[in-house]
């Protein structure tokens, strides 16, 4: 089975580079042209079923690929993105003067680190696989399924399966409606062969432009 993650497309707030988590921000005209653009690079490959996170963002970028395939898009909340409590549609100076503290620990270990007011990484890491081995289990073997998720879903899915320490997702990049695809195989296994549109090399864990 190939899946296809997709990071949705640009809001006014990821334009403004605020922090942006559970707040429930629509696609702006950039955001909704990059879905557009993924949809059309998508078009002619066999699509079997869309996911999407609950949020408006993501729900509106697996919209427009969907349309394209005549499928209906399959909400999936456990795929939504980190709650950034506190931090919602802060700029990063506003975090650094009022968070100062948490942004130090935040840049090397913050996996287990509680966001003020929100989520732990490690936590949203653990219910997005839940819910990507729960989107598997409803489908065949040779089916292709799209995703569409948020950016910290989407790396720790990536860290878990490539082994990465999930303080190290920063290793890993994804621009709006950057698509990267994994492979679950018969026996159980994964592997990540696309990060941000890029082949990923499995043997020096990092990906190779194209």
């Amino acid at each position: 089975m190939q899946i296809v993650l997709v990071r949705h497309g640009a809001t006014d707030w990821n334009l403004e580079h605020r922090c942006q988590g559970a707040t429930d921000r629509d696609l702006s005209e950039v955001g909704l042209r990059q879905a557009e653009e993924i949809a059309e690079r998508l078009r002619q490959e066999t699509i079997h079923a869309v996911y999407s996170s609950d949020l408006r963002r993501a729900r509106r970028t697996a919209e427009v690929i969907s349309q394209h395939h005549k499928l209906p898009v399959v909400v999936e909340a456990s795929i939504r993105e980190l709650d950034h409590g506190h931090l919602e549609g802060l700029t990063f100076n506003e975090i650094k003067q009022s968070y100062g503290d948490f942004l130090t620990r935040w840049r090397t270990q913050p996996a287990e680190l509680q966001v003020p007011g929100g989520e732990r990484l490690a936590d949203v890491v653990e219910r997005a696989w839940l819910g990507l081995n729960r989107i598997v289990a409803r489908h065949e073997p040779a089916h292709t399924i799209v995703i569409v998720s948020h950016n910290f879903p989407i790396v720790g899915i990536v860290c878990r399966i490539t082994g990465t320490p999930l303080n190290d997702y920063r290793n890993y990049h994804l621009d709006p409606c950057g698509m990267s695809r994994l492979k679950h195989n018969d026996d159980g296994s994964w592997q990540v062969t696309h990060i941000n549109g890029d082949e990923f090399d499995q043997h020096r864990g990092r990906a190779i432009p194209a």
